[in-house]
């Protein structure tokens, strides 16, 4: 399926219905938590608007024809879906550290129904995996595998709301702002904006588009990069949009605990040592703060990271390649790529030491966020047994202290199942746990906070011996 090129005016004349009604005032979201820039952030009245919106008609497919796609894409398991369905791009206002910035997103609803629906429509706000950091990478600008996503969950019975997030501009003019990956700040911020504005859409410029009515509540799902979103999206949900009634989050591949990503990274090399260093470096970036990479990278030949892993990876980029010009292979040492001071001070348990990382990645993880948890909205959290890049051994401790909080959790793990088939694989019981929750069935009180052995998840290909 091509992509649909959209021209657009750098100066759009559309707005969307408005019903003049401001949303509810929260209490204030906690903010600059790891510096003294001293920003306040921009009232929610005079954000999350849709400044332009466009069909990407490739995405406009009946039922049969997301059969036959996902079946070539070696996905049978996920057919068949439910509905066809109908897909636009758009472009919202938001903020990031308390200045104004347009971002962009998806908007997916149910569509070619052989009758009307009976209920309205539940709305789905969808956090997408790690895809990139700049303009280039927007799952938006995607000919397939971007707009895929959400169009699996709107044939799923879904109105969803798939943000690009902030950095990640799919349509219009470039982003202002840098994208941080892992920054639970400005992934809660630019989702909770892309809901608004994508809803504003929903029940205004595009209502007549949608067949049925559309449930005022909402669920989250993410999944990657996502799934630790969704544990902060739902964190400042109450602060930032308190508007908005959150049945239920469903979290998958999450790496809830960065501080547990970064302590096994040190420790030898493994996948998540390059996971660490995204973040890191995003992070790096997004504060703008050390000065510079020395402190946490190897600055040596031949590979110089400290002075060249930034722009490499989070560089302007017209096809979203990074521009890395070193055999990964040849590395395969901790101390390669990370300075022996980080390593034994992160090894040593003494975060002090290597401030401002220690705050930043503290405070990017759930269970040692500042952040205070003002609701007890349910969480599903689902792993893969044999996902080496969030290992779900280390997110163990992590998911029972978060319990000790007071978080109300549920877990699933799919036996045999990497990273990415981990959320394929248990997609099916990830919606059908979500809609219960939307139906109000109750919950079996055995299931919270046990962290459960590693099950036959019931999208997993037939070849595949998960011992079920």
């Amino acid at each position: 399926m091509a992509a649909l090129t959209l021209p657009l005016l750098a100066s759009c004349d559309k707005a969307a219905d408005d019903s003049g009604d401001a949303p509810p005032v929260g209490l204030p979201l906690p903010v600059d938590l790891c510096s003294s820039a001293g920003y306040t952030l921009l009232p929610a009245a005079d954000l999350g608007q849709p400044v332009d919106w466009d069909e990407n008609d490739s995405f406009d497919l009946e039922s049969q024809a997301l059969d036959g796609l996902l079946t070539m894409a070696g996905f049978e398991s996920l057919t068949p879906v439910s509905y066809g369905l109908r897909l636009y791009k758009y472009r919202y206002t938001t903020q990031d550290r308390g200045v104004p910035v347009e971002a962009t997103g998806m908007i997916a609803f149910p569509a070619h129904l052989d009758t009307a629906p009976s209920e309205p429509w539940p709305v789905a706000l969808m956090l997408h995996g790690f895809a990139g950091a700049n303009d280039a990478c927007a799952p938006s600008a995607d000919a397939l595998i971007g707009p895929a996503q959400p169009a699996l969950l709107a044939a799923n019975g879904f109105i969803v709301i798939a943000p690009d997030y902030i950095g990640m501009n799919g349509m219009g003019a470039g982003s202002t702002a840098h994208h941080a990956p892992q920054v639970g700040e400005q992934v809660a911020i630019g989702s909770w904006d892309a809901l608004r504005a994508g809803l504003a859409l929903v029940r205004g410029e595009l209502a007549d588009e949608i067949e049925g009515a559309v449930r005022d509540d909402v669920v989250i799902w993410g999944a990657s990069q996502g799934g630790h979103a969704a544990f902060f999206v739902e964190l400042a949900g109450p602060y930032y949009a308190p508007e908005f009634d959150v049945v239920a989050v469903a979290a998958s591949a999450p790496a809830h605990s960065l501080v547990s990503v970064v302590s096994h990274a040190m420790a030898e090399y493994t996948d998540p040592t390059a996971l660490a260093a995204l973040s890191l470096v995003g992070m790096r970036r997004w504060h703008d703060a050390p000065a510079d990479l020395h402190g946490l990278l190897t600055n040596e030949e031949p590979w110089y990271f400290a002075d060249t892993i930034e722009e490499a990876l989070m560089g302007e980029m017209e096809d979203c390649e990074p521009d890395i010009d070193f055999d990964a292979d040849s590395i395969d040492e901790v101390g390669d790529i990370y300075t022996a001071q980080f390593i034994s001070a992160v090894l040593a348990g003494d975060w002090d030491q290597v401030e401002p990382w220690s705050c930043y990645v503290h405070e990017s993880s759930a269970s040692a966020s500042s952040i205070p948890r003002l609701r007890d909205t349910p969480v599903l959290a689902v792993y893969g047994s044999e996902d080496t890049l969030v290992v779900p051994e280390y997110q163990r401790d992590d998911f029972d202290l978060l319990c000790d909080q007071g978080w109300d959790l549920e877990q699933l793990e799919c036996a045999a199942a990497g990273h990415s088939e981990g959320t394929l694989w248990s997609l099916p019981a990830q919606l059908d746990w979500l809609r219960d929750r939307l139906a109000g069935v109750e919950r079996d009180p055995a299931k919270a906070c046990v962290w459960n052995e590693p099950v036959c998840c019931p999208a997993t290909p037939e070849d595949v011996e998960c011992g079920g």
